[in-house]
């Protein structure tokens, strides 16, 4: 419901001044019309929850609902900026840029973060050259991926701009522009080896050397180090709750792919939230 009460006076506002087209009404319509296909907040908001929960195919997601695949397609598009903008409102989406982030960790005297990657299946591009640029070597498959930053807490902190797959994750983080407070710790996994701002203490797994053994000592801070990580792994797991998010993408609509891993990190922050707040 605390979604909910954000959502519904978003759709209204929206549908006053603008049709299921995005077309702008010339005069505001303060009544819905009774012949709409997802009649009231509440019906918009689930069918939106469920489609991104499921990820179904559109057709039969239309099938559950009494309407024709097009326009699955068109409600999904609106739906999902509106959705976007209540989780907003809520002050539950994690930052987008470096800039943002360091302001927003100034408020704390020290604090552990955790730095992981996240990719996702999408279907291979008829276009050569995006297509080799999506393919992700580690995957075996076209993806797009995206860093994430978390506390201990579970709370997701910070979330990259989307990219193809080819792309590293160290080179993400670098095009972020992270800037960290003193004092911060900043875990990472192999994949960001040589990435670390000068004023952050950085924990980071032993590499097993080429044609070598990791020594006794080596494993031991290995099995540390992934102790520590394992709220990260929880986020992912909690992110990845959104079958849209952990199965192949099929909506291939420009940034829907980034909103929709911007929604899914947003649902899984007011999760916790909701969750803290009644274990208190």
């Amino acid at each position: 419901m605390t979604l909910l009460y954000e959502f519904g006076p978003l759709c209204k506002q929206y549908f006053q001044h603008h049709d299921l087209e995005g077309n702008p009404r010339r005069i505001p319509k303060f009544a819905e019309d009774a012949r709409c296909s997802l009649a009231g907040s509440f019906n918009k908001l689930l069918f939106l929850l469920t489609y991104l929960k499921e990820n179904p195919r559109q057709h039969y997601h239309g099938k559950l609902w009494g309407m024709k695949q097009p326009r699955v397609s068109k409600w999904v598009k609106l739906l999902l900026p509106l959705l976007e903008q209540a989780l907003s409102r809520l002050r539950v989406l994690p930052k987008r840029f470096g800039s943002q982030l360091y302001a927003f960790l100034l408020s704390f005297t020290r604090f552990v973060l955790l730095m992981d990657a996240t990719e996702r299946h999408i279907p291979r591009s008829v276009d050569y050259e995006r297509q080799k640029h999506e393919y992700s070597g580690k995957k075996k498959m076209h993806t797009v991926k995206n860093n994430l930053i978390t506390d201990q807490r579970g709370k997701i902190l910070f979330l990259s701009s989307t990219y193809p797959g080819s792309v590293h994750d160290k080179t993400i983080a670098d095009h972020a522009g992270h800037q960290f407070p003193d004092h911060t710790v900043l875990v990472e996994d192999l994949g960001y080896l040589g990435y670390g701002p000068e004023n952050v203490s950085v924990l980071i797994p032993n590499k097993k050397p080429k044609n070598g053994e990791l020594s006794k000592e080596e494993k031991l801070d290995n099995r540390h180090i992934s102790q520590i990580r394992i709220p990260v792994e929880h986020v992912m797991s909690g992110v990845k709750r959104l079958n849209i998010a952990k199965e192949k993408i099929r909506i291939r609509v420009k940034d829907a792919r980034d909103k929709i891993m911007m929604v899914a990190c947003g649902l899984h922050n007011l999760r916790n939230t909701l969750r803290k707040n009644c274990n208190n």
